[in-house]
């Protein structure tokens, strides 16, 4: 820590941060237009200006230093910044009445801020043509210039979609008399371009330059001109699409002139930390029907009579309190396949802190494994873009199946390899191999694949010629070329990772071994499925346990974190067929024989989903979830709903809670949860970008060694059968040994051509939504939709072994490949069970 003075207040400081940064961590203001936290600064608004040491600095690059006296408001520099704000307002348009912006305009506030009470410079105005990609439509009359929509799209997204773009705009050589010299570079800089699209692939959702946008030139189109916003009620709360479990705001206001029927009219976010995917901020026009359901004898009688009930991935932390709670106390069999296969995985793995997105922004390299990161985690995804735009050392392994153009796209220091379907096993294997690691004797069957390559490489040799005549013996130097013999295995070249590659792969890592930050190894959705998973457990473990390598585990399921600590799940696959047979299943936020869900009812009040008990919106509860980072995080309620919840039907089974959130506090402190009361919940970023929502889990204990749920009567009844007991604990580590990697099973595994995954900006919650450009569907490369002879929407349709997938098609403009990826909430025919890879055949729709 080093220490500073700004404006006579001592603080102390990090070295290495910049003096924004600084002041932004103890709350001292500094104001600055242009510049995002955690991006590249741009410079473009000069607003953040001081005195440092007798010398003028821009703060949001310039770094601290030891003993620094900094001044931000002597009577220059405020003169200074005074002039910028009248420079920013030289023809702005007089329409803050109507401004989608107005009541939360930076430029308002800093105009008034800096006492602009007069305009002394005056220019013909330009005419301009307003814009439009995905949701967003740019006013360039309103744009003042700061960029920091291209920031944002280049450093926290990884897109690079929009650019300042050269225009010739009236500017007047005279200004640069009458104007001081920062006031006029930054007049120039508003005069000379106007923010474009020039991105090569369209743009879908997002809205992140909306959200960043300090004036009103970049707006949602839906929103634009409905509502102002100083009517919007902000509603803090967590993004229920993914594990990533991002801060979001719903923005509220009533729809009717009588004011009782509220309406979500945006989603807003943290900007400078928490940048959200299209999911977030789109996808919030779906609740369920406001009155709910009466039948709540009905629902009781449905659990007393199940001998299963299935769970859906997005249960809140409390409702899954609740479900292990009636498990116990009915017996009823607990499924919830996709969490179940994490909740193995991650037993077996057992971290006892799992890490969170500062890891990734403290390395230099970051490896992801079976994991289509851009649509698994966009906030994962992110981050490791940002950590590759400002850490020019820093270096990406990208590992999955799937070829991707975006990921490729995120800077030059990224290092794709694309392998076989299933061969996630030998990648990890390729890993140990580089580290000379080799426990249980697991790379027995990859070294016995051993072959040798002979290379020729150009290799330098000194010669001395000897005298000649008057001429003294003399050293030179010689090119010439050398036959070497390199080691390679036929594991690698069947799953299709060439020599070249694993030398480039085996280099990083090793290089990112001796540097002081820490390798990243992201492990993706597609691990858990893998046939070889428990193995692939148990070898992270030992890195985890042998090497500094730092792992992070993507969650399939929204709260599948929390369902994993608070639930004994069990394995579907193991019913045999009579007892299917026989199974009475009630779904919770899934299908079941009888249904307890939200009926996803749209905007305009029409269900979209037909279920037996009404069960409220996520976005109409008040709860919890658990991210990825082990983080318990709160849900708000922005929407009315006023029927039965899972806290009404527990009563009937002796719970005594009146709301889900009497149980937040009981959540089983041995799976590192907190006695915490839900209303004490803290939801917000500080300044300094600490995280201070919710509370992080302390130290994790596998469930079956938890507690018996309170809040219910006659406790000594409710226990976990000794049986589940030994069978989780079969799962849990020590007896889970490392066994050797195995060759992949597919003889042909160019062969596959279909993968189940979700779209870009599409999750498991996201389906019904209307408000999204990315639809439900198959997906493919252009060029393969044009070897179909197909167009984008066209029906088509897939089978294998007479089950269908029948959806339409459209193009993933990243893809690369000739496959079908395939929405899985179409696979209603369970095509897709064993294996997430399979070979589709089309046929002719019907």
């Amino acid at each position: 820590m080093i220490k500073i003075t700004i404006d006579n207040h001592p603080i102390e400081c990090l070295e290495g941060q910049t003096i924004l940064e600084a002041a932004r961590s103890h709350n001292i203001y500094i104001p600055a237009i242009c510049y995002l936290t955690g991006c590249s600064p741009t410079v473009a608004c000069k607003m953040c200006m001081a005195e440092m040491d007798g010398k003028r600095v821009y703060t949001c690059n310039a770094k601290v230093k030891d003993n620094a006296e900094i001044f931000t408001q002597t009577p220059e520099l405020l003169a200074e910044k005074k002039a910028i704000m009248q420079t920013y307002d030289v023809n702005h348009p007089l329409e803050c009445g109507v401004c989608d912006k107005s009541g939360e305009c930076e430029l308002q506030d800093l105009t008034l801020r800096m006492r602009v009470e007069s305009q002394h410079f005056s220019v013909q105005d330009d005419p301009k043509e307003s814009k439009h990609w995905a949701q967003t439509i740019y006013d360039p009359n309103l744009c003042i210039m700061c960029e920091r929509c291209v920031t944002t799209c280049k450093d926290n997204l990884g897109e690079s979609n929009l650019k300042a773009v050269k225009t010739e705009l009236h500017s007047p050589d005279s200004f640069k008399d009458s104007m001081p010299k920062d006031p006029f570079s930054v007049w120039s800089r508003k005069q000379k371009a106007l923010i474009d699209f020039v991105g090569e692939t369209p743009c879908f959702d997002c809205g992140e330059c909306i959200s960043v946008c300090p004036v009103g030139a970049l707006g949602y189109k839906d929103f634009s001109y409905t509502a102002n916003a100083w009517e919007l009620q902000k509603i803090s709360s967590t993004c229920q699409h993914c594990a990533a479990g991002c801060f979001i705001n719903y923005e509220v206001r009533h729809q009717d002139i009588l004011g009782e029927q509220p309406k979500i009219f945006r989603v807003s976010n943290n900007f400078n930390h928490n940048p959200i995917c299209g999911a977030g901020r789109f996808a919030f026009d779906t609740s369920s029907s406001t009155q709910g359901s009466q039948n709540l004898l009905e629902a009781r009688i449905a659990l007393q009579k199940a001998t299963a009930v299935r769970i859906g991935g997005n249960i809140t932390n409390e409702e899954a309190y609740l479900i292990e709670g009636l498990r116990q106390k009915l017996g009823f069999k607990l499924y919830c396949e996709e969490s179940r296969k994490f909740q193995e995985f991650s037993h077996i793995l057992s971290q006892d802190t799992p890490q969170n997105l500062s890891a990734i922004k403290n390395t230099d390299l970051i490896i992801t494994l079976g994991s289509a990161i851009k649509t698994e985690n966009p906030r994962i995804r992110y981050a490791i873009n940002n950590t590759l735009k400002l850490n020019k050392s820093s270096s990406l392994i990208y590992a999955h199946p799937i070829k991707d153009a975006l990921i490729e796209r995120l800077g030059r220091n990224v290092l794709p390899i694309y392998y076989a379907p299933q061969a996630d096993e030998i990648i990890l294997g390729a890993i140990f191999l580089s580290l000379n690691l080799n426990p249980n004797d697991c790379l027995k069957p990859l070294l016995q694949t051993q072959k040798t390559l002979h290379k020729t490489i150009a290799k330098t040799i000194k010669k001395t010629l000897p005298p000649e005549g008057d001429q003294p013996a003399k050293e030179i130097s010689e090119k010439v070329d050398e036959t070497i013999e390199i080691p390679y295995y036929a594991m690698f070249e069947e799953i299709g990772l060439p020599q070249e590659t694993y030398e480039k792969f085996s280099a990083l890592l090793n290089s990112a071994l001796v540097s002081p930050n820490a390798p990243v190894l992201i492990i993706g959705q597609d691990i858990y499925t893998h046939p070889k998973a428990k193995n692939i457990a148990a070898l992270l473990a030992y890195l985890q346990q042998n090497t500094p390598i730092k792992i992070i585990l993507i969650p399939p399921q929204t709260n599948s974190v929390g369902i994993s600590l608070i639930c004994a799940l069990d394995n579907q696959n193991t019913t045999c067929d009579k007892e299917k047979s026989q199974e009475y299943i009630v779904g919770i936020r899934t299908k079941g024989d009888f249904t307890m869900d939200s009926d996803q009812s749209n905007a305009k009040g029409k269900p979209s989903k037909e279920v037996d008990f009404i069960l409220p919106a996520l976005n109409q509860i008040e709860g919890t979830l658990t991210n990825f980072e082990h983080r318990l995080l709160p849900l708000k309620n922005a929407l009315p709903f006023e029927g039965y919840d899972l806290s009404d039907i527990a009563q009937g089974f002796g719970f005594s809670g009146e709301s889900l959130i009497d149980y937040t506090h009981l959540l089983p402190t041995k799976a590192g949860y907190q006695p915490t009361h839900f209303d004490t919940l803290k939801n917000f970023y500080a300044r300094s970008g600490e995280d201070k929502r919710g509370y992080l889990l302390s130290h994790k204990q596998s469930f079956f060694e938890q507690t018996i749920p309170e809040g219910t009567q006659n406790h000594q009844d409710n226990h976990i059968p000794p049986q589940h007991i030994k069978d989780l604990e079969d799962i849990a580590g020590a007896i889970c040994p490392i066994t050797p990697i195995s060759p992949i099973v597919s003889n042909t595994p160019n062969a596959i051509n279909a993968y189940l995954k979700y779209p870009q900006n599409q999750f498991e919650t996201t389906i019904t939504s209307q408000n999204l450009q990315t639809k439900i569907g198959i997906y493919t490369s252009k060029n393969h939709l044009e070897t179909l002879g197909l167009k984008q929407g066209d029906i088509i349709c897939l089978t294998k072994d007479n089950r269908e997938i029948k959806s339409p098609i459209y193009i993933d403009e990243d893809m690369q490949q000739d496959i079908f990826v395939i929405s899985p909430c179409l696979d209603e025919q369970n095509i897709f069970k064993d294996n997430i890879f399979q070979h589709l055949t089309r046929k002719e729709c019907l």
